[in-house]
């Protein structure tokens, strides 16, 4: 982009014979021209006048993406412009002091793609290792730390367009019963079982994680609270059905589930709907077991784990 319009023939006859497709802004309007064709892998700027909040600017930052930053390359006057460029937010730039050579030039453009390529590769595997740590490995569920994630949007989502957002707690009773009295493997079959049927009774817009060792959140957006208890009361019996058996072992399944439910419009928080779904599950494992309990604000205070 050669809003200054210096001499720049040498330097785009040096950068097509390096191998590249040149493409030159002599302005501001011919420079967003080519950026709506195109998104360069990097840029030369030969900047009109570069401030903070000048269309120029403007123009770089539309052209970042988080996981693709396109790098910049400043054709500056002196050091003093430098350190009026480094005080904006131009992603990894560099800069070359004028009077340039155009084999400088060239060599910075290398080294930006360099970078910018490196760049990429990281977001790359940072996203495979996200991929990895969103499901739990022994259900295929959703992993807690990315529950916690999608709950907190979902929330946002909720209080936005007003709708409401009603979350579950299941616990699988006497978890601690069967690990005691079979092998862990079993216990594992066990929660891989419950988790199954968990998928088997949300919706796709549904979201099942594995919390903790024996228990199970399930998020359903646009769900009020007669909805959600509904959709418990058809986990609950379908998994209280189910006889888990695997090695040798075989046993009756049941869960108690809490339920509470955000509509949306007045005030709460996160932690609010499930410290209130917590507070259901304790009444529904109070009240026997094997049992959906929906918070009504009248639940003990009990601040320890259900019992299983």
């Amino acid at each position: 982009m050669n809003h200054g319009r210096d001499q720049l023939a040498e330097l785009c006859a040096a950068m097509a014979n390096g191998g590249y497709e040149v493409h030159v802004g002599d302005s501001l309007a011919q420079s967003h021209r080519i950026l709506a064709k195109l998104r360069p892998d990097v840029v030369v700027l030969n900047p009109l006048v570069l401030c903070a909040g000048g269309v120029e600017l403007e123009l770089l930052e539309g052209l970042q993406r988080e996981d693709d930053p396109v790098p910049v390359i400043l054709l500056v006057e002196d050091l003093a412009a430098l350190a009026d460029a480094k005080q904006m937010r131009i992603p990894f730039r560099d800069f070359v002091l004028k009077p340039y050579s155009p084999a400088e030039c060239v060599h910075r453009v290398e080294l930006a793609l360099l970078t910018r390529t490196k760049i990429r590769g990281l977001h790359v595997r940072a996203r495979q290792l996200e991929s990895q740590v969103s499901v739990d490995f022994k259900t295929g569920l959703i992993s807690e730390l990315y529950f916690k994630r999608i709950l907190g949007l979902e929330w946002k989502r909720a209080q936005r367009h007003q709708n409401p957002l009603s979350l579950l707690l299941v616990d699988v009773d006497n978890f601690k019963g069967v690990n005691d009295t079979t092998e862990y493997a079993f216990g594992d079959h066990v929660l891989s079982s419950v988790a199954e049927a968990l998928k088997a009774n949300i919706r796709e817009t549904d979201f099942a994680a594995r919390c903790g060792g024996d228990e199970f959140c399930v998020l359903l957006p646009h769900t009020s609270p007669a909805e959600a208890v509904q959709t418990a009361l058809r986990i609950r019996q379908r998994i209280s059905g189910m006889v888990v058996r695997s090695n040798g072992y075989e046993r009756q399944v049941t869960v108690s589930i809490g339920v509470d439910s955000y509509d949306g419009r007045t005030p709460g928080t996160v932690d609010g709907l499930r410290r209130n779904a917590n507070r259901a599950l304790h009444e529904s494992k109070r009240r026997g077991k094997n049992q959906v309990w929906l918070y009504t604000g009248k639940e003990s205070e009990l601040q320890s784990s259900p019992q299983n």
